[in-house]
């Protein structure tokens, strides 16, 4: 228990400087923390069953904040965040002890190039199509962390029936396997707490070639919402 609220705490750190530096309106937040900020959204008994140190944030537009530079190792430092870079592709990362591993994301298009500069951050992000349409279904969330002595935050992450659809749509392609797993148990637990009508909505927006990759991985998995 002392571990979960340590890791909390790092976790809302590290928004308290994203705050501070104005880019909590310019990511969201994707991947398994977005499902403990879907706990302050539904209200409605769901609790996030967090076993992840990995953190990561979609940098929605390259271009902003336009014509400034925002110093983010050094506030992360401050924090207790260590700066570390692949040497291979120098795609940055921010580590705190064995509670959390940041890093940014953003959206690919065509084709070859997979790393992408944060112009106004001076770091590296990985470029992911995969994650390209959890960009189109955006949702702020009221947040409060008193509990840990944090303010309240607006945290921007995807509404929760994308992020069902995204996890059912590149589940195949996820690696290793314990990650599909673990994607498999956070789509169960959010499912009795979303919109259907919504759910369905979003799976009808995507392409022929992506509804069956959606339909075969819920039927590999016994899921069923539509």
């Amino acid at each position: 228990m002392i571990y979960v609220i340590d890791q909390q705490k790092a976790f809302w750190d590290l928004i308290s400087v994203f705050e501070e530096l104005g880019l909590l309106s310019h990511v969201m937040l994707i991947g398994s923390w977005a499902e403990y900020i879907y706990q302050f959204h539904m209200q409605s008994g769901f609790q996030a069953n967090l076993r992840t140190r990995d953190t990561d944030f979609l940098y929605m537009n390259l271009n902003k904040p336009k014509g400034r530079n925002i110093d983010i190792t050094a506030k992360l430092k401050e924090k207790g965040f260590l700066f570390t870079t692949d040497y291979q592709t120098g795609i940055t990362k921010f580590v705190k002890e064995d509670l959390l591993e940041l890093s940014f994301l953003t959206r690919a298009f065509g084709e070859g190039k997979q790393v992408y500069e944060i112009p106004s951050l001076k770091i590296k992000a990985e470029g992911l199509r995969s994650i390209n349409m959890l960009a189109e279904y955006p949702m702020e969330v009221n947040t409060s962390a008193f509990e840990i002595g944090q303010d309240d935050f607006v945290l921007v992450v995807p509404e929760p029936e994308a992020y069902i659809v995204q996890k059912l749509l590149i589940n195949p392609e996820r690696k290793p396997m314990y990650k599909k797993e673990k994607d498999i148990e956070g789509i169960r637990g959010l499912l009795p707490y979303v919109n259907v009508n919504r759910l369905q909505e979003i799976f009808n927006s995507l392409t022929e070639k992506q509804k069956i990759a959606v339909v075969q991985t819920k039927k590999k998995h016994f899921i069923d919402f539509i």
